[in-house]
């Protein structure tokens, strides 16, 4: 594998941790978990207005230092330390606030201690760590009283196993008794829960706690039926969809440090939205709608999105129209001022060259001199369908799909499959080398330059594979070779 384009983006896309600024639909909440003890850097926190003091005298745990971890969108990060004494107690203490949002301190003996903190940081909390969560009290922080006490009567996870169980028996036909049954009582657990977020909301409709839960709740799994009596499936998803993120507050920003955010991208990018780059673009741009007055918002979502499919890091097959989406229409001066205005103007250039060869466009054709001097052009070939293999000769990947592809053709061509090859970023020596070694029995070209190629076929690592139907579109970019025999069955039919 080989990289043709240096990446542009880890520094550009992503804002430093110090800033503050297809499966079956679950019915669960939303992720209110710890995230995995994972420690990314150091930072700085921004000052505050009044001081921290946190203390904590805890049973069962044993002496050492604790880390407090802190997290913004999926980076996590130490924020300050301490140690514990003899008898499992300790403190933080400094004259500025932490952001809001929830930390985590990585205990000896491999425990954690969960805390979610709005600006009331001086509060005290007691408990045994051998059942934290149901043995915590808390004085003199409200946000962090609703949290222990949401950790151990969590209507979410007690009635999860029971509401599994019911799920398995909506299965049946929808008129049936069984059905109706089982779905009387799936409603009834819910509002369980729902009963649960409205106690929070009446008691502490402002505070951060009360947020972060609605935040991470899901929307109610309906059950529509079909005139026939079948579950009316494609609807159900689609409802559940356009739902997900109704009860999120984007107003407020803080709730990027807690795990609900990236926990609700994963599952709607990846569960829900499905998984081709219309539907990516089309959700996403319902969803920046909804945050185009919340910078931070709007700065994370297009963040995730354009790394969660940048081309070299997503198994999409057109992970460079969700990229060049993005970028062109997201990342503008007036609106992405987490970046320079030079390097947008480099994001936007490298989107550019990506939006030549899109799924569904038209090929560009290309004509360069083959190993015997003779011009070839592509679109000279007359195969129902093309194959476009794009290679490095010292590309290891290349070496290694190269004889592949050569069994493939064998069987192929005489079906209707031709073969166009481009050498890119060598010199003449050494792809003459490499024709010579695998004596490649189709078509294959150079150009030094390769300006007769490279406008008209995007390439970020190599071997790039493209395949053309008979009206010389593209139909399937991003390939192993050993994808195409599967792909040339169904096109040639």
């Amino acid at each position: 594998m080989k990289f043709l384009i240096s990446f542009f983006l880890s520094g550009v896309l992503l804002i430093s941790c110090a800033s503050s600024s297809s499966k079956d639909v679950k019915s669960e909440s939303a992720a209110e978990q710890a995230p995995t003890p994972k420690i990314e850097q150091n930072v700085v926190v921004p000052a505050g207005e009044d001081s921290v003091q946190m203390v904590f005298h805890l049973k069962n745990q044993p002496a050492g230092k604790t880390k407090l971890v802190g997290m913004l969108e999926d980076q996590r990060f130490i924020v300050d330390s301490t140690e514990i004494d003899a008898n499992g107690n300790f403190k933080i203490s400094k004259p500025t606030l932490f952001p809001q949002g929830f930390y985590y301190f990585i205990l000896p003996g491999q425990k954690a201690l969960q805390l979610l903190i709005d600006k009331d940081q001086i509060f005290e909390l007691s408990g045994d760590m051998a059942d934290i969560n149901n043995t915590a009290k808390v004085n003199g922080s409200k946000c962090m009283e609703l949290f222990y006490d949401n950790l151990a009567n969590d209507a979410n996870a007690k009635l999860a196993p029971k509401i599994r169980d019911v799920a398995t028996k909506l299965k049946t036909k929808a008129t049936s008794p069984e059905f109706k049954a089982a779905l009387t009582q799936y409603n009834a657990l819910l509002d369980q829960i729902d009963q649960q977020v409205e106690h929070y909301k009446k008691i502490a409709p402002n505070n951060f706690f009360t947020k972060f839960k609605v935040a991470g709740q899901n929307p109610r799994l309906h059950y529509p039926v079909k005139a026939d009596g079948t579950l009316d499936r494609a609807k159900q998803i689609y409802d559940y969809r356009i739902h997900f993120w109704d009860g999120y507050d984007f107003s407020e920003k803080d709730l990027l440090r807690t795990p609900v955010f990236t926990n609700k991208m994963k599952r709607f990018f990846t569960e829900l939205v499905p998984l081709n780059q219309d539907s990516i673009n089309h959700y996403t741009d319902i969803l920046m709608a909804k945050v185009d007055n919340y910078p931070d918002y709007y700065r994370a979502i297009s963040n995730w999105v354009a790394l969660k499919f940048e081309p070299a890091h997503t198994n999409l097959m057109d992970g460079e129209a969700v990229y060049s989406h993005i970028i062109n229409k997201y990342f503008t001066d007036e609106k992405a001022t987490w970046s320079t205005p030079d390097d947008l103007k480099k994001l936007r250039e490298r989107a550019a060259e990506m939006t030549q060869s899109l799924l569904g466009m038209q090929a560009g054709n290309v004509t360069a001199k083959d190993r015997f001097k003779q011009n070839r052009t592509l679109y000279d070939l007359k195969g129902q369908l093309i194959v476009v293999f794009i290679y490095s000769p010292d590309c290891e990947h290349c070496r290694a799909q190269t004889p592949i592809l050569e069994q493939i053709y064998k069987e192929w061509h005489p079906k209707g499959v031709d073969v166009y090859s481009i050498a890119a970023n060598t010199t003449e020596r050494e792809w003459n080398a490499f024709s010579a070694h695998f004596k490649l029995p189709w078509t294959d070209v150079f150009d030094v330059t390769n300006a007769s190629w490279y406008p008209k076929y995007f390439v970020d690592i190599t071997p790039e594979v493209y395949l053309l139907d008979q009206n010389r579109k593209i139909v399937a970019k991003n390939l192993n070779v050993d994808q195409l025999p599967t792909l040339f069955a169904k096109y040639l039919k």
